[in-house]
């Protein structure tokens, strides 16, 4: 393209500032007044009650830093941040959390969201869907680990087709952004 990699920097770094200033016009939390017609669209996908979003992280492929290298290395060995992705059942994105090295659990980062502490102090008439990395809290509704009566087969069989559309819709996002020099994406 005949521009110079500091400049390609420069402009990367302005553009995704400039998206990080206008990320809370364009990915906000459901309303109270819209709770239930999210849970109604939810429970429409999978048979899931009171689901108001579903929860899970992504793995960004990115070149090694200079700095602190080993942090961002995956349980797969390949260099990432660890993004956190919220949904509603519409896909779209209510919630994200793209600050943590590929390193870091899923759990940690929900942990220390504002996200888990608007949840555990002011716990909304619903509760997040999330998969076994996550923990089993009152407003977290996990997958049995192992089903061994027909009624937790039924949960993790309405848990899984609840979770499916958004989850993966997210994930397909998040594959669509490549680092330049590592091929195929994620």
């Amino acid at each position: 393209m005949g521009v110079h990699r500091t400049t390609v920097g420069e402009v990367v770094t302005a553009v995704s500032d400039a998206l990080a200033r206008l990320l809370d016009h364009f990915v906000t939390f459901p309303t109270d007044g819209q709770i239930a017609k999210v849970k109604q669209k939810f429970f429409l996908l999978g048979d899931m009650p009171n689901t108001i979003v579903v929860i899970d992280c992504t793995h960004v492929h990115i070149q090694a830093p200079r700095q602190r290298e080993w942090e961002y290395v995956n349980r797969k060995g390949r260099h990432s941040i660890n993004v956190q992705l919220v949904g509603d059942a519409d896909l779209a994105i209510t919630n994200c959390v793209v600050r943590w090295p590929g390193s870091v659990h899923d759990a940690r980062i929900f942990r220390e969201s504002r996200l888990f502490t608007e949840f555990q102090t002011n716990r909304p008439d619903g509760v997040i869907l999330a998969d076994s990395a996550y923990p089993l809290l009152p407003w977290v509704m996990t997958p049995f680990p192992t089903a061994n009566t027909p009624s937790q087969m039924r949960h993790n069989n309405a848990h899984g087709r609840t979770r499916s559309m958004p989850n993966n819709t997210g994930l397909y996002c998040a594959t669509q952004y490549r680092c330049p020099s590592q091929s195929p994406p994620l």
